[in-house]
C-alpha cells in the first residue's frame, strides 16, 4: 500500500513525457486534408441550406393537409446480381441440358449416339463448346451495345473501349475450346 502511495505522488510531481506518435498514425495524419476555413464555411453554408429547404417543405406540408412531405435521402445504384443458369445444374446435369438445348436431334440421336474415347469428341463436349461460343457472342453484342452509348458522350473513350474489346476477342476467340476442355476435366 505505501508503493502504491509512493508511485501516485511521484506521478503527481514528476509527470510522464508525452509519448511521440507512432509512425503509422503520423503517416494516417500526413495524408488527411490540411482544416481549411473556407472548405469549413462552405460545409456550414450547405447545411443551413438543406435545414432551410426541410423547413420550407415542412411548412408546405403543414399549409396543405394532402400533401406528403417524405425526407431527404440519397440513393445509390448498386449493380443487379446475375444468377447465371449454370450455377443451378450439377456438373452432370448441366452437360445433360446443354445436349438437349444446343444439339438438334438428329445430332443427339443418330449421328454421335455412341463416343468411342480417344477417337471423338464427346456430344457433351461440343454442346458445351457451342453454348460458350453462344455465351460469348452476347457478350460481345451487350458490350458493342455499351460502346455505342459511351460514343454518344465521349468519342474517343469509346474509340479506346473498342480496342479493348477487340484485343479482349482476338485473346478469348481461340480459348473457347480450352475453356470447355478445362470445364470437361472438372
Amino acid at each position: 500500500m505505501k508503493l502504491l502511495t509512493l508511485l501516485v505522488a511521484l506521478l503527481a510531481v514528476c509527470p510522464l513525457p508525452a509519448a511521440p506518435d507512432s509512425p503509422p498514425r503520423q503517416a494516417v495524419r500526413n495524408q488527411l486534408p490540411a482544416y481549411s476555413p473556407e472548405g469549413h464555411d462552405s460545409t456550414v453554408a450547405d447545411e443551413k441550406a438543406r435545414e432551410a429547404s426541410r423547413a420550407a417543405a415542412k411548412a408546405a406540408g403543414d399549409a396543405d393537409p394532402d400533401m406528403v412531405v417524405l425526407p431527404a435521402m440519397t440513393v445509390e445504384a448498386r449493380a443487379v446480381q446475375r444468377m447465371e443458369v449454370d450455377s443451378m445444374y450439377r456438373k452432370g446435369a448441366h452437360d445433360k441440358m446443354l445436349v438437349q438445348r444446343e444439339l438438334s436431334a438428329f445430332d443427339r440421336c443418330f449421328l454421335n449416339r455412341f463416343t468411342l474415347p480417344f477417337v471423338g469428341v464427346s456430344k457433351e463436349a461440343r454442346a458445351r463448346e457451342a453454348y460458350l461460343a453462344r455465351k460469348h457472342a452476347e457478350e460481345q453484342e451487350r458490350m458493342g451495345r455499351l460502346a455505342r452509348l459511351v460514343e454518344i458522350g465521349n468519342p474517343a473513350e469509346a474509340r479506346e473501349f473498342r480496342n479493348v474489346l477487340r484485343d479482349a476477342s482476338l485473346d478469348n476467340g481461340s480459348s473457347s475450346k480450352a475453356s470447355s476442355r478445362s470445364t470437361n476435366a472438372k
